[in-house]
């Protein structure tokens, strides 16, 4: 049965894995659309996959574009949920509900952009971040066709933290075997059976520890490098900075992206 009463604002993997795992039918993109954004408005949820890019001061953009949306559907006069999919930093959702007086949600994805059809339909958890009840049951129900799955309720900030905490666990781990590794290089151990008994040991870990992978070294695509310069600035903590550094070390060095 489709969620009619839902549209997905930006259609990228991210919008699209949305709108198979909810089984929506309408998307507004500057793209492509199958809706307009006044017939958008009449719809409860209005749930953002728009990206959030880092630029080259390390500041977060695409929060703009998220709250000139909120704007326009607001003064069509509708009564809806935002729900912001995109990785925001801590305190976004709150922000946005207070200026323009709405209910914001936060309901961050977890997706892989090699595997995400099938992390959309086999979802490891579904984090639902809501500062009021009514939304939270809302977004809740909204996600009932998983119910055999993980449910995370809790305030919007940790659950915009919680999306910072996934994405930078996941590459201070890249680092770390990356570092490891040049160490073996140097005195001559066997980094693939230290590897090997991480992946083994139930202290261990099961991702990340490959040096080399994707043809270069870090950890790239469209999440981590970004990611971690936005935290790291906002932040101000000296980890994040040299996890950056060193990240951003491995992937000129070997020409990653």
């Amino acid at each position: 049965m489709q969620n009619d009463d839902c549209v997905i604002i930006g259609f990228g993997f991210v919008g699209q894995a949305t709108a198979k795992a909810l089984n929506i039918p309408w998307h507004f993109d500057l793209k492509e659309s199958n809706i307009s954004l006044k017939e958008a408005s009449k719809k409860q949820f209005i749930i953002f996959c728009t990206p959030t890019p880092t630029n080259t001061k390390d500041a977060q953009e695409g929060v703009d574009i998220i709250d000139g949306y909120i704007q326009q559907i607001k003064e069509y006069g509708g009564r809806n949920i935002f729900i912001i999919r995109s990785t925001v930093l801590p305190g976004t959702c709150k922000h946005l509900a207070e200026k323009h007086d709405v209910m914001v949600v936060h309901n961050p994805e977890f997706l892989s952009e090699d595997t995400w059809e099938h992390d959309a339909m086999f979802p490891s958890q579904i984090v639902i971040g809501a500062d009021d009840v009514p939304s939270r049951i809302a977004i809740t129900n909204l996600w009932k066709r998983f119910k055999e799955t993980r449910f995370i309720i809790t305030d919007t900030v940790t659950s915009e933290m919680i999306k910072y905490s996934f994405n930078l666990f996941m590459l201070t781990k890249i680092i770390w075997a990356n570092q490891i590794y040049d160490i073996c290089q140097v005195n001559g151990a066997d980094y693939s059976t230290i590897k090997e008994m991480l992946y083994a040991h139930w202290w261990g870990t099961h991702h990340h520890l490959k040096p080399i992978h994707k043809g270069g070294r870090g950890g790239g695509g469209h999440c981590f490098p970004k990611d971690v310069k936005a935290f790291a600035k906002y932040s101000n903590l000296e980890l994040f900075k040299v996890i950056d550094q060193l990240n951003d070390g491995y992937l000129q060095k070997s020409h990653k992206k």
